[in-house]
C-alpha cells in the first residue's frame, strides 16, 4: 500500500536583530537532510516580522502541508512564532531546536527561543511536539518520525468513519460519545443503515462478483468447505461496501455483521473487509468506533493493513496471548498467500471468511480507550508475533507482548482496556507517543 510523501512546511526561526552566517548553513543543511529522508519540503523565507509570518502561513496553507516545522536557530522574537502558530492553528506543529548555534558563543541561544516560544504557544492552547538536536541523519529520522505522527493526527481531524448499523447485541464496551470524539480528535461518525448496504450489494454485478471470486481463489490457497458460487455471492458485499465508501466519502468503516447478516441473510462481510483493507480502506467488525479509529491510525502510520481482533486466549505455557477474529484480515498479513484459506464461518457454517495464521515478526498492538474521568487514552504495546500453527480457524495472531503476556493482561484489566485490540506490523510505539502529544490523548503501555 503506497503512502504519500510527507509535506513539511519548514520555517527557520531567528531573532530579526541577528543576521548570522551559521544560520543560513544550518537551515540549508536541515532542508537537504529532510529531502534526503524522502520528505517534500516547502521552505519559504525567514520571517522577520509578524506580517511576514502571516504571509508565510498563508503560503504554507495553500501548499497543503501535512505539518509545519519551526526550526529554531537562535533566540526568537516571540510575536513571530506565536503568529505562525496561530495562523496555522489547525496544522500539526513540530518544533526542532538546535542545541546551540555556536557552542563557544552562547548568545543568541536557540534553546532560549524554544523555551520562551514553547511556553506561550502552549498557553495559547496549541499543542506541539518538540525535539532538540544537531542536523544529522539520526536527528532527522526522529524529526520525520514525529512529522509522520503529526500527519496522522491531522488526517484524523478530517476523517469520516462509516457506521453501518448499530452495535452488536451485548457489546456495551463499544458505546462512546461521538460528539466527544469529534471535539477531541476531529473524527466524524457517519451513520448508515444495514438496508443501505444490502441494497448496494444487491445492485452489484453478479458477473463482476464471480470474476472477483475467481481471482481471489487463484491468489490464495483456495477454498475449503465453500463453493465458488457462495464466495461470489458474499463478494457482492465487497462491491456494495465499496460503493457506500465512495458515495459517502468515507475514510474507514465498520459494519454490524451479526446477527442479521450472518444469521438471517446467511452472508458475512468478512471477505469484503479483507479486500477493502487490501485496497487501503481500514475497517473493523461489530461497530466499534474507538477500535475503528485505532485501526485507521495504525494503517496510516504504517502505510499497510492493520487488523482489529478479540483477545481470545491466554497461553501461559508459551508466554503468549492469542488474538483472533472470524476471518476478515487482509491476505497480505499471512506472509505466504497460499496459507490463506477461503472458508465458511467457523461456528455458523454461513457466509465466507478469509482465514490464516498471521506471519511472524515485530508488531504493535494498540487500542484507543473510551474516556475515564473525561480523559482519552491510548494503550500501546510492542510485541512479537509467533507461529500459531496450521489448522487454526479465523484470522489468528499469537503474540508475545512486552514486557510479558501476564503483565499485558494485567494492564488490560487494571486500566479498563476494552476487548477489541488492533495490530499492525512494525514498531510504531514512538510515533504513537508523538501522536498523543499532538492530540492530547494520554499514552500508556
Amino acid at each position: 500500500m503506497p503512502t504519500a510523501r510527507l509535506r513539511i512546511g519548514f520555517v527557520a526561526c531567528v531573532h530579526p536583530f541577528y543576521d548570522l552566517p551559521p544560520v543560513a548553513r544550518q537551515r540549508q543543511d536541515a532542508i537537504e537532510e529532510l529531502r534526503s529522508a524522502g520528505c517534500e519540503v516547502i521552505a519559504p523565507g525567514i520571517p522577520r516580522t509578524a506580517a511576514d509570518a502571516v504571509e508565510i502561513a498563508a503560503r504554507l496553507r495553500d501548499s497543503a502541508i501535512d505539518v509545519v516545522l519551526l526550526f529554531f536557530c537562535t533566540w526568537v522574537a516571540e510575536e513571530i512564532t506565536l503568529t505562525l502558530a496561530g495562523e496555522l492553528r489547525d496544522v500539526p506543529l513540530l518544533i526542532w531546536a538546535l542545541p546551540y548555534l555556536e557552542k563557544d558563543i552562547p548568545m543568541p541561544s536557540p534553546i532560549s527561543g524554544l523555551v520562551a516560544s514553547g511556553s506561550n504557544i502552549r498557553r495559547s492552547g496549541k499543542r506541539f511536539v518538540w525535539l532538540v538536536g544537531q542536523v544529522t541523519p539520526g536527528q532527522v529520522r526522529q524529526v520525520v518520525c514525529a512529522a509522520r505522527a503529526g500527519k496522522v493526527a491531522g488526517s484524523l481531524r478530517r476523517a469520516r468513519f462509516g457506521m453501518v448499523g448499530a452495535a452488536c447485541p451485548g457489546m456495551l464496551d463499544v458505546a462512546v460519545d461521538e460528539g466527544d470524539i469529534e471535539k477531541v480528535l476531529g473524527a466524524q461518525a457517519i451513520h448508515l443503515g444495514l438496508d443501505a448496504l444490502l441494497e448496494a450489494a444487491q445492485a452489484a454485478s453478479p458477473a463482476e462478483a464471480a470474476a472477483a471470486a475467481q481471482r481471489l481463489i487463484a491468489e490464495t490457497g483456495g477454498t475449503r468447505d465453500l463453493s465458488e458460487q457462495a464466495l461470489a455471492e458474499n463478494l457482492r458485499l465487497y462491491f456494495g461496501i465499496r460503493e457506500l465508501v465512495r458515495r459517502n466519502h468515507l475514510d474507514a468503516y465498520c459494519v454490524r455483521c451479526w446477527p442479521e447478516l450472518r444469521n438471517l441473510h446467511k452472508i458475512t462481510p468478512c471477505v469484503a473487509h479483507a479486500l477493502m483493507s487490501r485496497d487501503g480502506i481500514p475497517n473493523t467488525c461489530e461497530v466499534d468506533l474507538p477500535a475503528l479509529i485505532t485501526t485507521f491510525i495504525l494503517n496510516r502510520l504504517a502505510g499497510a493493513p492493520a487488523f482489529n481482533f478479540d483477545i481470545t486466549a491466554y497461553l501461559a505455557g508459551q508466554g503468549a496471548i492469542q488474538f483472533a477474529h472470524c476471518g476478515a484480515a487482509a491476505p497480505s498479513l499471512a506472509g505466504d498467500p497460499k496459507r490463506v484459506l477461503l472458508r465458511v464461518h467457523m461456528r455458523t457454517g454461513t457466509g465466507a471468511t478469509v482465514e490464516f495464521p498471521f506471519q511472524e515478526g515485530t508488531a504493535t498492538l494498540a487500542k484507543l480507550l473510551r474516556p475515564r474521568d473525561g480523559k482519552w487514552r491510548l494503550f500501546v504495546a510492542r510485541c512479537q508475533v509467533i507461529e500459531s500453527g496450521d489448522g487454526v480457524r479465523g484470522s489468528v495472531a499469537t503474540v508475545r507482548p512486552e514486557p510479558t503476556a501476564a503483565a499485558f493482561l494485567d494492564t488490560m484489566m487494571r486500566e479498563a482496556v476494552e476487548h477489541h485490540v488492533a495490530l499492525v506490523y512494525g514498531d510504531w510505539t514512538r510515533e504513537l507517543a508523538h501522536f498523543c502529544e499532538f492530540t492530547g490523548v494520554e499514552y500508556f503501555s
